[in-house]
């Protein structure tokens, strides 16, 4: 009997402790607090996946759009195929009107175009269709070099687009059916320009009637005397047989013409940090490489120009930049930019 008692009580015993009766309560865990919240922003090995559509109302074939397709072909590389894209040349999206809207809408991805062009949906292009803009090439790198993330986000807050590099270009220059060596020669002239209006001031101010038009009708207006000549930059010229129809080249170098690739500002936000980071590390390079291709090429074309009969003419620039100062009084919209520009001189 003692012996069952104690069984009893033993066992007794066992089941109290295994349910904590008269035991001190076991300390509770101290839990790592939650980590603070960081918004949209996704970790650096965050999956994504996107397909992009550049368009852009230049050829497949000229430099500006082969970099672009550069432009997607390295970032393609460098997220291991997480971005793909597609390059819509020749305006198949529309023009650049019909792109920009779509790039605030969500159907186009990036827009590859002149800055000057963009001065037709918000002001603070039209700093980039200015006549004599910098004092030199020196003055142009040393521009971007320096202040490139600054105006960048100048253009972000204003217009909500955000650049992601700078594709070098040349200055616009003159071909014409008549000598030119200087502003007095210019007036009354019928010269083609784009749509764009600083481009057209700048020629009013020359003394000249600027007749808008689109490029594919130049080659024939000149040469049913419509228009006296156009401006453009020199391999442009030389790719659309301007030099045909045109036997001079008169050196104004009045507007320098630069591009870039535009993203939606939000939309570029909203990318993870990483994709962030490898579009405007690739961006930096796409800006050396369009140096590399840019240099050299405006003397190379005028040297072939000259073995095909054009005669290039040089003239004193001074009074042609007297005659376009007023355009900076005119437009006070580009102050910030201009200011920027100020800097690195």
């Amino acid at each position: 009997m003692k012996k069952i008692l104690s069984l009893i009580m033993a066992a007794a015993m066992i089941l109290c402790l295994l349910a904590g009766c008269g035991s001190t309560p076991a300390p509770a865990v101290k839990e790592d607090p939650a980590p603070a919240d960081k918004g949209d922003a996704a970790p650096p090995d965050a999956d994504y996946s996107y397909h992009w559509k550049l368009a852009t109302t230049e050829t497949s074939d000229y430099y500006m759009t082969v970099l672009a397709q550069e432009f997607l072909d390295m970032v393609n590389e460098r997220t291991g195929g997480k971005v793909t894209g597609e390059v819509f040349a020749s305006g198949q999206l529309g023009g650049l009107v019909d792109a920009l809207e779509g790039l605030e809408l969500g159907t186009v991805d990036i827009v590859m175009d002149g800055f000057s062009s963009l001065g037709e949906v918000n002001p603070i292009f039209d700093a980039w269709g200015m006549p004599y803009l910098y004092d030199s090439q020196e003055h142009r790198y040393s521009f971007w070099d320096n202040h490139f993330d600054e105006c960048a986000d100048l253009v972000a807050n204003e217009a909500n687009i955000r650049m992601v590099t700078v594709i070098d270009g040349l200055n616009r220059n003159l071909s014409c059916t008549k000598e030119v060596n200087s502003l007095e020669d210019l007036k009354g002239l019928k010269i083609r320009v784009p749509t764009i209006t600083t481009y057209m001031r700048v020629w009013e101010c020359f003394g000249t009637a600027p007749v808008p038009m689109a490029l594919s009708e130049v080659y024939t207006s000149i040469q049913n005397n419509v228009v006296d000549g156009q401006e453009n930059d020199i391999m442009l010229t030389m790719a659309m047989n301007f030099y045909e129809v045109c036997p001079y080249a008169i050196m104004t170098e009045h507007v320098p013409y630069e591009g870039s690739l535009f993203f939606n500002e939000e939309t570029f936000q909203s990318y993870p940090e990483e994709l962030q980071q490898i579009i405007l590390e690739v961006g930096k390079e796409i800006t050396a490489k369009s140096r590399t291709v840019v240099s050299g090429e405006e003397e190379k074309t005028l040297a072939k120009m000259e073995e095909m009969g054009v005669t290039i003419i040089r003239p004193d620039l001074e009074e042609f930049r007297e005659a376009t100062r007023v355009m900076y009084e005119e437009n006070t919209d580009i102050a910030p930019v201009i200011s920027l520009i100020d800097k690195a001189r």
